[in-house]
């Protein structure tokens, strides 16, 4: 089983597919292109399109499956059933790859009824292992080792002892996720065991890797350290330059680890974080030689946090710029000045900092020169009477002139005061007017990775967005494209409001880009499930209690216009769907799953599912909860949901551009004098 063969410090514990020669090899598709033409032997044909078929298959998955396709059309008509075989699980691997599990479970599934009607044990081995890959990646790990227990059942029959170690390395994977360390240590031992037998140099290096990642999940840092150590000395020996930076990487994030749990002083925070930026250099350079996607992004993600913690923003947004660009293939010339804009963000939070800091100061000062003068005139005016009544008219001119020389001092010292505090009022607005401009522009930046009005006109005729910043940037953002016959669009809150809020947008919008664009995922609860995982892995959510509990609420809908039915999922925010019934409207809502994309105290479930049948003059909203928690109104409270709906009822017959402004004045008149609490937005959609 040698699909699933390492696990990774990286990220949660996970099986890493190793494969060999991702670059595409022109000059040999080229030769094999020319045996397709010349080629009169089918069975050569389908041979060498399959191989095209595995050229292609990681960095062109469309090209992958149109030759494996082909391949398997050929193979059906000559009954050629173990190469049949061969094309399904070829076929549910690029699926697999593309995220879309269905479809490969139903090629693998193919594959292993041909394995088991002609007896080819090492091809149905060969798709239990598949099998189980799938049922990990969805976190069904019971099912997960019934099919690695089937594979291993047989390969021990066959006697593969590197297929026995393998299975060792995943049942240790699967036990690691599980959290029964113990029993994943047993497994991970028993593997480097079998791999030293069989002089596996390779095997024995993955295994010291994943030692390394279980130690760490244990908190045994020092024996995870000495553990990866040993993994990058054994792929040094193989020059495996993957895995090395793969190693290397795991160093320079456990390092990172390190600084924020084990450094007893500033010096040795200090050190562990210099040790994560040298090691995670030396992967970065070696991942960008070999073009290694996840190693770069780890490694890029490990830097940018440790400059941040050394308090070094600039070097810190360089690495952000990295770590996104390598998320988001869709990445173009406005995500790229959005990101040049972050450095400006923290920036612009450091010189509201030092603008509080000053305002305090000028208001300590003025209370001091405030005090100062009070006090100095009580005593003047005191000592003035006794020395009427007490002293003779001769000293008394003689100290009136005292006192007035003391009340030029004081005078002179006021008006420096004065001329210190216009300085400083000066500074003070010159730096407000920096900030203002700083986000506004950044404002402009925003706007502009948010669909166009003209873009969402083309896709949907009848729509509003009603969308109010609390702070300028928003934390809230909306989201649509079209893919093939599916119209999906999101409704998102993110964690916070303003600078931090939009960060997180940002996120958000390059994750779904990559996850529903590039990998045209296309089904709203898997959708919501991958943007999960990616959320977690960027924010090193692991489930400690010192990590980062920022996350994102959504509403996702996706609309079949072929078979004119919508999906929805929700983390946290419903979805409201107005219809008549029988003359009558009524609001349902479909209620959204009670766990956030990011952390979450309770275990990860997959997303619900939701098929709604759409019918003609059907309404549908989804939105953040911004709308619903501003204070207002005569008692000054909420405006509830409750309101919330009786509004949509009494309005969704209405032009979707009357229902906006509807909705903005009657938000408008709620608050009266009162601020806006949290940023709000409202998508409303009619079929």
């Amino acid at each position: 089983m040698n699909k699933i063969k390492s696990i990774l410090f990286i990220f949660p514990l996970t099986f890493l597919v190793l494969f060999k020669g991702l670059a595409q090899n022109q000059p040999a598709i080229d030769s094999l292109l020319q045996i397709i033409t010349v080629s009169k032997e089918d069975t050569i044909l389908i041979r060498t399109l399959m191989q095209l078929g595995n050229q292609y298959k990681y960095l062109q998955p469309d090209s992958s499956l149109y030759y494996f396709t082909r391949a398997l059309e050929v193979s059906d008509k000559l009954d050629a059933l173990k190469l049949k075989a061969s094309c399904h699980r070829y076929i549910g691997m690029v699926k697999e790859n593309q995220g879309s599990y269905d479809d490969a479970l139903e090629e693998y599934f193919k594959a292993m009824a041909i394995y088991e009607d002609t007896g080819n044990k090492n091809g149905m081995a060969s798709c239990f292992s598949d099998i189980a890959i799938i049922h990990y990646m969805q976190k069904s790990y019971e099912l997960c080792i019934e099919y690695l227990t089937k594979s291993y059942e047989i390969k021990k029959e066959l006697g593969d002892q590197s297929a026995i170690a393998n299975y060792f390395t995943n049942m240790s994977a699967v036990k690691t996720d599980q959290g029964q360390y113990e029993s994943a240590i047993d497994y991970t031992l028993k593997s480097i065991e079998l791999f030293k037998e069989l002089d596996d140099k390779e095997g024995v290096a993955i295994g010291y890797g994943n030692l390394g990642s279980i130690n760490y999940s244990l908190r045994n840092y020092q024996e995870a350290l000495e553990n990866h150590l040993k993994s990058v000395e054994l792929h040094q020996e193989q020059n495996n330059k993957d895995g090395i930076a793969h190693s290397l990487s795991n160093i320079s994030g456990l390092y990172l680890l390190m600084a924020d749990s084990v450094a007893r002083t500033e010096s040795q925070r200090s050190q562990y974080l210099k040790e994560a930026i040298s090691y995670g250099y030396h992967a970065l350079e070696l991942a960008r030689e070999l073009d290694a996607v996840s190693a770069k992004n780890y490694a890029a993600g490990t830097l940018m946090n440790a400059y941040s913690a050394l308090g070094d923003y600039k070097k810190a947004m360089e690495f952000a710029a990295e770590f996104i660009a390598i998320r988001d293939s869709m990445f173009n010339e406005e995500k790229t000045r959005a990101i040049e804009e972050m450095d400006t963000k923290y920036e612009t939070e450091k010189k509201q900092q030092q603008i509080e800091l000053q305002e305090s100061q000028i208001l300590a000062r003025d209370a001091t020169i405030r005090q100062q003068k009070t006090l100095r005139n009580a005593l003047g005016a005191g000592l003035f009477a006794v020395i009427l009544i007490i002293i003779v008219i001769v000293y008394a001119y003689i100290q009136k002139r005292k006192d007035n020389k003391k009340i030029t001092e004081k005078n002179a010292q006021i008006l420096e005061a004065n001329e210190e505090l216009t300085v400083l009022n000066e500074a003070i607005s010159k730096q407000n007017n920096e900030i203002v401009d700083s986000i506004n522009y950044a404002q402009r930046i925003q706007s502009a990775m948010l669909p166009p009005e003209t873009y969402i006109s083309e896709l949907l005729d009848e729509v509003f967005i009603l969308y109010k910043p609390r702070d300028i940037v928003s934390g809230d953002f909306y989201w649509i494209k079209k893919v093939n016959q599916y119209i999906i669009m999101a409704a998102a809150d993110c964690t916070g409001h303003g600078v931090p809020g939009a960060f997180m947008s940002m996120l958000g919008i390059s994750f779904l880009n990559e996850i529903v664009q590039r990998r045209e995922i296309t089904q709203a609860n898997q959708v919501l499930n991958e943007l999960r995982y990616q959320v977690k892995q960027s924010l090193r959510q692991h489930g400690q209690p010192d990590e980062s509990k920022d996350g994102i609420e959504m509403a996702i809908c996706i609309i079949d216009e072929k078979n004119r039915i919508m999906q929805f999922s929700g983390a946290f925010n419903p979805l409201y769907l107005i219809r008549d019934e029988q003359g009558k409207p009524e609001l349902t809502e479909i209620k959204a799953d009670r766990m956030p994309l990011g952390y979450y105290q309770g275990k990860d479930k997959p997303f619900t599912n939701h098929d709604i049948k759409l019918e003609i003059g059907d309404t549908f909203y989804i939105f953040s909860d911004g709308y619903m928690d501003q204070k207002g109104g005569p008692d000054n409270k909420k405006f509830m949901s409750k309101n919330f709906k009786n509004l949509l009822l009494e309005i969704h017959e209405q032009p979707m551009y009357d229902q906006k402004k509807i909705l903005d004045k009657t938000l408008s008149d709620w608050m009266g004098n009162n601020s806006q609490i949290d940023d709000i937005l409202v998508v409303g959609v009619r079929v």
